[in-house]
């Protein structure tokens, strides 16, 4: 029998003896365990048995399916219970951490965590202002991407943990290299959530690792409140405009799918997204002519890249001058809030700030519903 399949048992009885209350090998009663309240976020659970939190992430990267990770979450001045020998058992709360994207930024900045912050995976394309300064002073260091990541620097750092996402299964690589190390490495999916809510919740997953669940529900909770405050406003709204998104790269536009979080913020915000009809939540490839067909009918283009102008926008391709969004001039990015190195604020706070992001959108699609022209994330593009 091979050993992911010794695994995969082991897993499955423990967490079979850990649905109804048992006797550990001492005959100490178990707890049943509490299971924390998710509302929206279907890429995780935390799970609450007293001595300890079992913590489970689910298919943590695109196209994968059965696949799962459990961390096993045991307070610094508790003992290791008995039943989590040969588990990956974390000590909480950290107080190190190393992220390898800068969307983690925003949950830590959410949780006031940033001081534990001690390296990043592009530290220099960051836009959170502390997070800045601590990397000016070296205070935070980067330690590479990939192949050309710095294990050397991370082994001296001593980090209690290493936060990583993964795009593909190749990520279980340098995991499992990671881990060789003794270090401990936790995966976070948020990016792989359908809808914006649900990526925000994923403060209750990182809130756990600082003992800051309750904190991490009252934050959410504010947030999520806010966004249903948000749709409410255009719930009456007779006109739903029609929405064009992205900018090709390298001949091929990667068009965000119909189920995907930027679909959900469209159709929140009271707009119709060009390609709200395809099924999946990942970006799919779409032809340049198949868009000029469409974005005839689009009444707004949003999330054009990097652009800044209408000038470096048909610079990308002479064929947008003709595009009707240009024309009227009603094309809106998601980049006001930059940094120095080109950090976008947009995938930092905004990963934790729905809210905002839909506040903008709707004062663009609707101002009828919010005059305000005051936007946050997001800039007229311009002559």
């Amino acid at each position: 029998m091979s050993r992911f399949s010794l695994l995969l048992i082991s897993s499955l009885i423990f967490s079979l003896s850990n649905c109804a209350p048992g006797k550990n090998k001492s005959g100490e009663k178990l707890l049943s365990g509490e299971k924390l309240p998710l509302h929206y976020a279907r890429g995780f659970t935390i799970i609450n048995y007293g001595k300890y939190r079992k913590v489970t992430v689910i298919n943590p990267w695109e196209k994968s399916g059965g696949v799962s990770f459990e961390y096993f979450l045991v307070d610094r001045d508790k003992d290791i219970p008995i039943e989590l020998a040969d588990k990956r058992i974390i000590r909480t709360p950290i107080s190190k951490i190393i992220c390898l994207s800068t969307s983690h930024v925003g949950f830590l900045g959410a949780l006031k965590e940033i001081p534990t912050l001690q390296a990043l995976s592009g530290a220099a394309y960051v836009s959170d202002p502390e997070v800045l300064k601590a990397v000016s002073t070296k205070a935070i260091v980067d330690i590479g991407y990939d192949q050309s990541m710095n294990y050397e620097l991370i082994l001296s750092l001593k980090p209690d943990l290493i936060m990583a996402y993964g795009v593909g299964g190749d990520v279980t690589g340098f995991i499992n290299k990671l881990q060789d190390l003794k270090l401990n490495v936790i995966l976070n999916g948020e990016y792989l959530e359908e809808s914006p809510l649900a990526k925000a919740e994923w403060i209750k997953f990182v809130g756990a690792f600082y003992n800051k669940e309750d904190e991490a529900t009252t934050y959410f909770s504010t947030v999520e409140k806010n966004y249903n405050s948000i749709c409410k406003k255009v719930e009456a709204a007779t006109n739903r405009p029609l929405v064009l998104t992205g900018l090709p790269y390298k001949d091929a536009w990667w068009m965000a799918g119909g189920h995907s979080n930027l679909a959900a913020l469209i159709r929140d915000a009271g707009g119709e997204f060009l390609w709200k009809d395809n099924s999946s939540r990942e970006a799919f490839v779409v032809s340049l002519e198949e868009v000029v067909v469409r974005s005839a009918k689009a009444d707004f283009w949003i999330n054009c890249g990097t652009v800044n102008t209408i000038q470096e926008l048909v610079s990308t391709d002479s064929r947008f001058a003709a595009f009707p969004q240009v024309q009227k001039k009603v094309i809106f990015n998601n980049n006001l809030r930059v940094g120095p190195g080109g950090g976008n604020d947009y995938w930092e706070q905004g990963v934790v700030r729905p809210d905002l992001i839909l506040t903008d959108l709707v004062r663009i699609f609707h101002p009828e519903c919010d005059s305000s022209k005051d936007l946050y994330f997001y800039k007229r593009v311009q002559e």
